[in-house]
């Protein structure tokens, strides 16, 4: 199976000059390839779609909260959104803490607040639900890895798109950007923590771990 542990307790530190010409790149990078068809984009903040895969027919849906539009995704029963919440709480912050960020990757949350910031109608993933997408896609991937499919690349077949946005850790430190992907579940564990799914840069799995509530960590919504 593909659902498996990972321990993440080493940081990747990038240096400043590293960082400024990671983000330049992936800015340069970020012109819209899937136009809107249903909201005009000079109206609304259409999240950006350069990461989507083009062959799928995604929906969209309008966060009337702050007018934000939306890409979503059909895989097997679920109904997830294909970008990472950008949905502005009093605590969130944009990778980096660098605001252009917030456009590609989305925001990062800590738990308390990431249970509650998906819209109506959408809710925070919990450990069965990204469970059930593990194993759909796993059944159905044609023997490609699952952590593979799932994030954004030449793989992307399923159209999750997953970003590698990394994480602010409980101690404030900006963390593994552009090597991991962290997404909070709903799912509290007996020692006061939350299970949380991950995808790594350069593996194949669709990982799993626990994390202190005060981290922040990227948001995915999944359609009630």
């Amino acid at each position: 199976s593909s659902d498996v542990q990972e321990s993440s307790s080493s940081e990747i530190a990038l240096s400043s000059s590293e960082v400024f010409s990671s983000s330049s790149k992936i800015e340069s990078s970020s012109s819209e390839k899937i136009p809107s068809k249903i909201y005009d984009c000079s109206e609304y903040e259409c999240i950006t779609t350069a990461y989507l895969n083009p062959e799928i027919e995604y929906g969209e849906y309008l966060d009337t909260r702050d007018n934000q539009v939306y890409r979503t995704v059909q895989i097997g029963e679920q109904t997830w959104m294909a970008q990472n919440l950008n949905y502005k709480t009093m605590g969130s912050i944009c990778p980096l803490q660098k605001d252009s960020l917030c456009y590609l990757y989305g925001r990062l949350y800590k738990w308390t607040d990431a249970i509650y910031a998906c819209p109506t109608g959408w809710h925070l993933p919990n450990a069965d639900d990204y469970k059930e997408l593990n194993n759909y896609v796993e059944e159905h991937n044609n023997d490609l890895p699952v952590g593979t499919s799932l994030k954004f690349g030449e793989n992307n077949i399923w159209g999750f798109s997953g970003l590698l946005a990394g994480r602010r850790t409980s101690i404030g430190a900006d963390s593994e950007y552009q090597w991991y992907a962290y997404f909070w579940t709903s799912t509290e564990t007996e020692d006061g923590k939350a299970k949380v799914r991950l995808l790594i840069k350069d593996k194949d799995y669709f990982g799993y771990n626990t994390f202190d509530k005060e981290a922040m960590l990227s948001v995915r919504c999944i359609k009630d």
